[in-house]
């Protein structure tokens, strides 16, 4: 049985902000709405729930207590926060009772689960001295009076979530990963360099710093010199992590999650995500977004919609390729709002119903047509037909 493919329901309830709701896990998730709605700390959870999936697969000793994992209760939820428990007292993530779970780990197919933050910019730039500096602090109490047991807390003890803690660490061992090769994900990482982020991507061996080279501009100008990610643009910054995972890390049966994919993206390539996300979706990566963005979601719509085109006419005209459309079941959408999880109607007709980009889309153009029709007949300028 392939877990990420089982399509669980989940239920979720009192987690933060959202006091009770459900969403299938789909080949492809969407989690809409707006700010502090609950969507980050559902894909948390989410996360949090494979991991211990994938512990008890490596570990069947753990095989007595399997039905305790369809369950994550206040007292882990504190733990993958790293928060005090009074926020989370009746908090509960659960797999709801009609999902079909497999008997034992044994029963598990091997699959990896890999989580970008929406902080992933500032991770790509401070890892490495979130380490100096945890290495140093230890090396400078070696030589004086203090309690080491204590000091080891204290700076062991990640103050992040821990999906971000997690990503701090997959970042402290890129010089090792990229020894291996993903599974056939590689084209995938080179269409991520060539059309979205203009460059290539280079992690020291030896010394783990990351570099980017622009692409050769046209023109006969010499090629660019490679730089630190720290002086590349805010897109480059935000795309590493997803261009490493590819080339080195994914598999298929793969869950990727991503926080906010389209930080500091165009909204000419945040639908250029949307198309190479789909393309992994095909490829056999289960991917999970919490999402704000417009372009992503009316782009993913464009796709299920032409899944209607048999004759692929339309797939030519707007230069769309057969392995970026989806089928409406491949497909799950949710609004997180009024502290609820309610699921967007999906149809081949019309793809994600997401009423709640419409709502902002049309309220903001009623505005401005006021503010410009209103401004003009005060100067009294005769409006063009």
């Amino acid at each position: 049985m392939g877990v990420p493919l089982a399509e669980f329901t989940f239920e979720v309830s009192n987690l933060g902000v959202v006091e009770q709701g459900s969403f299938t896990h789909k080949p492809l998730t969407l989690f809409c709405g707006p700010n502090n709605s609950g969507k980050t700390w559902t894909l948390y959870s989410l996360y949090y729930f494979y991991k211990r999936l994938l512990a008890a697969r490596a570990e069947e000793e753990l095989a007595a207590d399997w039905d305790a994992l369809k369950g994550i209760e206040a007292d882990e939820l504190q733990f993958l926060f790293n928060t005090a428990a009074r926020p989370l007292p009746a908090a509960a993530f659960a797999l709801a009772a009609d999902s079909d779970w497999p008997r034992s780990a044994a029963a598990v197919k091997d699959f990896g689960v890999f989580l970008m933050p929406a902080e992933r910019n500032g991770l790509h730039l401070f890892f490495r001295e979130l380490r100096t500096r945890r290495a140093a602090l230890l090396h400078h109490a070696s030589r004086e009076r203090i309690d080491i047991g204590e000091l080891l807390r204290d700076v062991i003890y990640s103050r992040y979530a821990a999906p971000i803690a997690d990503y701090i660490n997959w970042l402290n061992n890129l010089s090792e990963m990229q020894r291996e090769k993903s599974d056939g994900f590689h084209p995938y990482a080179e269409l991520l360099k060539r059309s979205l982020a203009g460059g290539a991507y280079r992690v020291d061996p030896r010394t783990g710093n990351i570099e980017f080279r622009p692409y050769r501009i046209r023109g006969g100008r010499p090629p660019a010199a490679a730089m630190g990610l720290h002086i590349t643009s805010s897109t480059v910054k935000s795309l590493f992590g997803l261009w490493f995972y590819l080339e080195y890390r994914a598999r298929a049966g793969d869950i990727l999650m991503i926080d906010e994919p389209e930080l500091n993206v165009h909204p000419e390539n945040q639908r250029k995500i949307a198309r190479l996300l789909a393309k992994l979706v095909n490829a056999g990566i289960n991917v999970v977004l919490s999402t704000h963005s417009d372009y992503i979601v009316r782009e993913f719509n464009s796709l299920i919609m032409l899944s209607q085109d048999t004759d692929g006419k339309l797939r030519r005209k707007h230069r769309y390729e057969d392995g970026e459309l989806l089928r409406p079941e491949q497909v799950g959408a949710y609004l997180f709002a009024n502290q609820t999880i309610q699921q967007f109607r999906i149809t081949p007709e019309d793809g994600i119903y997401a009423t709640t980009f419409d709502e902002v889309i049309n309220q903001l153009n009623r505005v401005n047509d006021d503010i410009f029709y209103s401004l003009r007949e005060r100067r009294r300028e005769p409006v063009a037909d």
